[in-house]
Order: structure tokens, then sequence, then C-alpha cells
């Protein structure tokens, strides 16, 4: 059974950047590590939707 990470990936997107802003009155700079990491995650998903998206050769 073939997992889809897609959906996973863009909800840790949104977590990130909410837990970043959250956090930016306690912990300095925690906006931008949010900002950082939502975009790797964002990146992830894109990566995971391209690989079920691409047509698989089978002869």
């Amino acid at each position: 059974m073939k997992k889809n990470y897609t959906v996973m990936f863009l909800m840790f997107f949104a977590a990130s950047i909410m837990g970043g802003l959250a956090l930016n009155n306690y912990i300095p700079y925690s906006a931008v590590a949010g900002y950082g990491l939502g975009t790797l995650f964002l990146l992830c998903s894109t990566l995971f939707l391209g690989k079920i998206q691409r047509p698989s050769k089978k002869q």
C-alpha cells in the first residue's frame, strides 16, 4: 500500500508557521525559524506530490 505524505507535510507546514508566530514573544527569532521550517515542509510536500503524479512506466 502506497502512503500519501503530501497532506501530512502540508499540516506540518501550517503548524510550524503558527508555532513560530505563537512563540515570537517568548523565543527570539522563532518566527524566522517557523518560516524556514515551514518552507522545508512545503518543499517536501511538493516532492511527494510529484512522486504520486508521475506516471509509472509498466511494461
